[in-house]
């Protein structure tokens, strides 16, 4: 298996090309829908969060379960309360989250701007034009 990920080109050359996943990774996405789908993830992500907090503070850290043996004999075992690990990743994904979101308002924010620029930019070529018009 290669080490690095192969160029657009190559796998053209080598024809492994797969057109529909290029122009899906390329697709561009719209900010204002990914914000709200991210809100929405954050809210079920800290939902998460509270409930595994919840059932930590009432069964402890550790819990006890029990287990067969190969004989069928069942057994008490102390192990850790599987509510930590969902605890886990839910503070993993709120991070993720944020930082997400904080890069779409900020995707959002420039937005205006770059169009703002662009018609700056529209408006210039064109009194340029009326200008060249005028003089011809």
């Amino acid at each position: 298996m290669p080490t690095h990920r192969k160029t657009r080109r190559e796998k053209e050359l080598a024809g492994t090309l797969r057109k529909a996943r290029e122009e899906a990774r390329t697709k561009p996405s719209d900010p204002k829908s990914e914000l709200e789908d991210s809100r929405e993830a954050l809210a079920a992500m800290k939902q998460n969060m509270r409930q595994a907090t919840q059932q930590i503070a009432e069964k402890g850290l550790m819990v006890t379960t029990q287990i067969a043996d190969s004989h069928g004999k069942f057994t008490e075992v102390q192990r850790l309360n599987p509510a930590v690990k969902v605890q886990r990743e839910a503070m993993r994904a709120i991070k993720s989250l944020k930082r997400q979101i904080v890069e779409l308002e900020e995707e959002i924010r420039a937005t205006p701007v770059a169009e703002r620029q662009e018609s700056v930019i529209a408006k210039i070529l064109k009194s340029q034009e009326e200008r060249k018009n005028a003089v011809t």
